[in-house]
């Protein structure tokens, strides 16, 4: 008896270390994956469904080139099993893969960016045709009902998330700044105050010139403008700005100095934007001179 025991879980040890090492398979259009968990789920990636995966794409210098968690909701990318990925070489690799997998693979960069979003984004970002190492889980394949409670629990957790990130910084904040400026959950300090440059003389009276610098407030840098190239833009025109920058140059002066704490709501908003790689519900810190 003891002996049958020993021998049961020799084979579910065995059978468990199988299940998540290496396995490599080569797909019909020549793509070889390497998975590395097999999660033995039942729920099959299949045509027509909505694919939700976790996704690090790495260059050969190792840098990001593309993230869920930099371009995702809530670290999840997801996408229509539509014609698009149908008529691509990832077709042939997802049609492989069940819910709970995680595998790699090598792809060209623009075959990458096509097999997923079509050439639509191709045509609006730097695509070269260097080799990016793509690691993939799946996350879980839905149809149309599912995929809406899905979605609402990652918004769900990604605004938790935002929160979260700000009340702390506000907290910060409050506890070491006097003459905070608070509107609409924006915090701004004015950190100096001076003669704005005149980039262009008086010839443009309504136009403002903005410099700045925009991060999450983690750190990563998102967007800085040049010192000698500021962005202009015409107060005498509506919705040029976005509803955080308005805020500021509406309530600050030329010549000004703020740095900024700024919720997504009054940014990018629930959709974020994929080209900045900003994800939805992200607050940022920006740092601003108004001339």
């Amino acid at each position: 008896m003891n002996k049958a025991i020993f021998l049961n879980i020799f084979f579910l040890f065995f059978y468990s270390c199988k299940e998540k090492s290496n396995s490599l398979i080569k797909t019909d259009n020549g793509y070889l994956l390497n998975f590395h968990e097999i999660s033995g789920d039942t729920n099959h990636v299949n045509k027509g469904c909505i694919v939700n995966l976790n996704i690090i794409a790495k260059d050969e210098n190792q840098k990001i080139i593309f993230s869920s968690k930099e371009n995702g909701l809530d670290g999840v990318s997801s996408f229509f099993y539509d014609s698009t990925i149908l008529k691509s070489p990832m077709n042939g690799i997802l049609l492989k893969t069940f819910k709970g997998d995680s595998l790699s693979f090598s792809m060209k960069s623009s075959v990458f960016y096509r097999s997923l979003f079509g050439e639509k984004i191709l045509n609006r970002i730097i695509i070269d045709s260097s080799i990016l190492k793509v690691d993939l889980k799946v996350l879980g394949c839905f149809n149309f009902k599912e995929q809406i409670d899905y979605q609402k629990k990652l918004e769900i957790s990604a605004q938790g998330k935002e929160d979260s990130i700000l009340d702390f910084a506000k907290k910060s904040w409050d506890s070491k700044f006097l003459n905070i400026y608070k509107s609409r959950g924006l915090y701004a300090i004015k950190l100096s105050s001076n003669d704005s440059l005149n980039f262009y003389g008086d010839s443009m009276k309504n136009e403002i010139f903005i410099g700045y610098t925009m991060k999450e407030i983690s750190g990563r840098l998102i967007y800085e403008t040049s010192y000698l190239k500021p962005e202009i833009y015409d107060r005498s025109k509506n919705d040029q700005l976005l509803e955080g920058f308005e805020i500021l140059v509406g309530n600050f002066q030329k010549g000004d100095s703020i740095v900024a704490l700024i919720p997504s709501n009054l940014l990018f908003g629930r959709n974020g934007s994929f080209i900045n790689q900003i994800p939805p519900f992200t607050p940022m810190k920006v740092n601003l001179k108004i001339n």
